[in-house]
């Protein structure tokens, strides 16, 4: 085995969401200093297959930023180049003369190549044959349970948004372009950024978040998860308020891009009779908010 083989370890997977599940993958497969390459598949294979697929959690752009804060290179794998009908020995054995890698690290429910035919017990037959070891990971577990994308999925719905940070061991983020909106925030004297991103959005609410402006700066902020049911049935959205000086923070106009992250969870979304009343939750809402963020420092 050449010396550049025993230092390149592959995992493999759709990885959405690189949870405590895909970190656990990430860290076996860099130890004894190799270096890492992820393999993930973009979009989700499911979707070109024609079937019903969920928002998923992240990005590309996301996704690969924490691959790579997880130290690995980053491999896109486009499931529309054919991939899908591969059959699953030649799918791994491309894969391997590509990159040579001389590890291979998967969990347990690792399914490749055409309809779904490779399994982890394969995998382990053909790694000797092709000239890598295998490592299936079993499942990380949290409160009991399996830590899945779709678990994740159902916390943010559910409004546990503490199980969800939980999950993917850090705050949950969306990232988007500012779309311009009806300006009710800066008539209400709380001036808004308004996301509508293509990553799922955690169940209506108010939210403490932290802001992650251009230029890469992070400030304080709170957010509002929901339809404005005060003003009739909108779009559904994410609409960001941050705590600092608005003029001296945030840009203007429409088109920028912000990451939201979300921290805790302040209250559901309820609808107020009236304008006004609605201004006096808000008020309420962002001291609970800057005391959340004071409690932090």
């Amino acid at each position: 085995m050449t010396e550049m083989n025993s230092q390149r370890a592959m995992v493999i997977g759709v990885l959405d969401g690189v949870h405590l599940g895909h970190q656990a993958l990430l860290a076996r497969a860099a130890q004894d200093g190799a270096k890492v390459l992820a393999s993930a598949f973009y979009p989700h294979p499911k979707s070109v297959l024609g079937h019903t697929t969920p928002l998923p959690l992240t990005t590309w752009r996301t996704r690969s930023r924490e691959l790579r804060k997880q130290g690995a290179r980053v491999i896109r794998l486009d499931p529309r180049s054919g991939l899908l009908e591969t059959p699953a020995f030649d799918f791994i054995r491309d894969l391997h003369q590509r990159h040579r890698f001389s590890r291979l690290v998967v969990g347990e429910d690792f399914r490749f190549g055409h309809r779904r035919s490779g399994t982890a017990t394969l995998l382990q037959d053909l790694g000797p044959q092709l000239g890598f070891e295998v490592h299936v990971l079993e499942d990380v577990q949290v409160q009991g349970e399996r830590v899945s994308s779709s678990r994740i999925r159902t916390a943010l719905a559910d409004a546990d948004l503490d199980l969800a940070n939980a999950l993917l061991g850090r705050p949950y983020e969306i990232l988007g372009r500012v779309r311009a909106g009806q300006q009710r925030g800066r008539i209400l004297g709380t001036p808004t950024a308004n996301l509508h991103p293509q990553t799922i959005l955690p169940a209506d609410g108010v939210y403490v978040t932290s802001s992650r402006l251009p230029g890469g700066r992070s400030v304080p902020s709170v957010s509002f998860v929901g339809t404005n049911p005060t003003f009739g049935q909108e779009a559904r959205k994410c609409e960001t308020h941050v705590l600092s000086d608005p003029k001296e923070a945030v840009p203007e106009g429409a088109g920028w891009p912000l990451q939201v992250a979300f921290q805790s969870r302040v209250r559901g979304a309820v609808r107020f009779e009236s304008p006004e009343a609605l201004q006096q939750q808000i008020h309420h809402d962002l001291e609970v908010a800057r005391q959340h963020h004071a409690d932090r420092r």
